[in-house]
């Protein structure tokens, strides 16, 4: 049985809009003011939390409270989110041809909500947010747990994900690790990938 694990932000919800400018508006709060582009390139090649670091840094506030701040902006927006091209029909496509899909996410408790809205929560199984509490990407921990906990196959099990940061995430689990290189990335290959998608149609 195939399986896939899915990352949200980029890979499956066209939501990096919405990202950089809550966090834009973070760090205007605190009298910062850095373009877009570079708070992008910070989330895309780091996390958000590198840059809710470098926010906390400059204004004395602990990464907890600039991310209290960024969540209020955040879940403001989170209407504008939209599925990224092709995955609805990719996720039911794989579904009906018998692989099963879950989620594991740095994004916390809008994540299911979010998918609801999208009409793709139903597609599955389990989805995995910062609210169980796994240690962060790089680290597989959340992976490892959906792996160990349905008896996945790590052969025939996949972690989709957009950034490098997913792919470090998937070998650390020991899954097969799937890049989505969109167009319009910053993101680079790391040599690691044991696939790299540029349509999710192409999975």
């Amino acid at each position: 049985m195939t399986a896939y694990i899915w990352d949200l932000d980029g890979t499956l919800l066209d939501s990096y809009g919405v990202i950089v400018e809550a966090a834009a508006r973070t760090a205007a709060d605190e009298g910062i003011n850095d373009p877009k582009d570079y708070i992008l390139k910070v989330v895309k090649q780091k996390s958000c939390t590198a840059y809710m670091e470098e926010i906390g840094s400059q204004c004395g506030k602990t990464v907890r409270e600039v991310f209290a701040q960024y969540q209020k902006h955040t879940h403001a927006l989170d209407d504008l989110i939209t599925l990224i091209d092709g995955a609805k029909e990719t996720l039911e496509r794989l579904q009906e041809a018998g692989a099963v899909h879950f989620v594991y996410t740095h994004r916390g408790s809008s994540s299911e909500p979010i998918l609801e809205r999208l009409g793709v929560l139903k597609c599955f199984r389990e989805v995995v947010t910062s609210m169980y509490g796994f240690a962060p990407k790089p680290s597989g921990e959340g992976v490892r747990f959906l792996v160990e906990k349905y008896g996945l196959d790590p052969e025939q099990t996949w972690y989709v994900g957009d950034r490098t940061l997913d792919v470090y995430c998937a070998k650390d689990a020991g899954v097969k690790a799937l890049l989505f290189l969109a167009p319009d990335t910053c993101v680079e290959a790391t040599g690691q990938e044991d696939r790299i998608v540029k349509d999710l149609r192409e999975i």
